[in-house]
């Protein structure tokens, strides 16, 4: 029984991060690898700590609202990056 939810759960975390993927890539033609190699150069290598911390704390609504935050953090930045060009 412990397997079977376990096995649940990593199949929950992993269709999410597809999702989070797939949005990565129509959005900034980038893939989770890149994300994960970014990401983890910033926080010392902790995006899988940091999402099992959250999948641990607030569950799959959880993961994916901090995902779509980090969606939103990205176009933000993306935003700025494209008003400088344009100044």
């Amino acid at each position: 029984m412990k397997n079977e939810i376990l096995d649940a759960n990593e199949a929950l975390v992993s269709k999410i991060l597809y999702d989070f993927d797939h949005e990565l890539q129509m959005k900034f033609s980038s893939s989770l690898f890149q994300f994960i190699l970014a990401t983890d150069e910033i926080s010392y290598g902790m995006f899988h700590d940091t999402i099992r911390q959250v999948w641990r704390d607030a569950g799959p609504l959880g993961l994916r609202r901090h995902l779509k935050a980090e969606l939103a953090d990205l176009e933000n930045v993306q935003a700025r990056k494209a008003q400088k060009a344009s100044s």
